[in-house]
């Protein structure tokens, strides 16, 4: 009895709040980022950041997951990659990977290094997201933060901070 409900239990994964920061306005900056809600069950993550200088070469991606317990702790995963090393061989980093195949299909990240234009995510929907954190990876219920760090030369260009919840 107990096991069937537990099969039967439904998880729910929600977007709750997004914040960008360009730390090297002159190498690039964020045009804008933010959540939108269409109504209740249709919301969705976009982002653009516009790079100036062109190519973008030597990227380095910091990806740290949080959870919140009396403030947010580290979770399970804080992996660095070199970004044109990982999009050369994407199965060097399973997490990476991961979390690269969570937001792709709606970016233009999809080639391989340099970058020679503005990057974006258009639309993420948190539909998308729900079925990857509770269906494919199942998440425990908490609230979590998903943290990525852009660096060149050991300088954080940006970051991008997107909180969310699996209840």
């Amino acid at each position: 009895m107990f096991i069937k409900a537990f099969l039967l239990a439904d998880s729910r994964f929600e977007f709750t709040n997004i914040n960008c920061t360009s730390y090297e306005k002159r190498i690039a900056e964020f045009e804008y980022c933010y959540l939108k809600s269409i109504n209740r069950s249709y919301k969705y993550l976009s982002g653009k950041l516009k790079v100036y200088e062109i190519p973008l070469p030597n990227m380095k991606v910091n990806f740290v997951l949080w959870k919140r317990l009396n403030g947010y702790k580290p979770f399970l995963y804080n992996v660095t990659v070199d970004l044109c090393k990982f999009l050369a061989t994407p199965k060097s980093s399973p997490v990476v990977k991961f979390v690269y195949e969570s937001y792709v299909t709606f970016s233009n990240f999809n080639h391989s290094c340099p970058f020679n234009n503005d990057l974006y995510v258009e639309k993420l929907p948190v539909d998308f997201m729900n079925h990857r954190l509770t269906k494919i990876l199942p998440f425990p219920e908490g609230d979590y933060l998903f943290e990525f760090l852009w660096f060149r030369s050991r300088s954080v260009i940006g970051s991008a901070k997107i909180y969310c919840t699996v209840s």
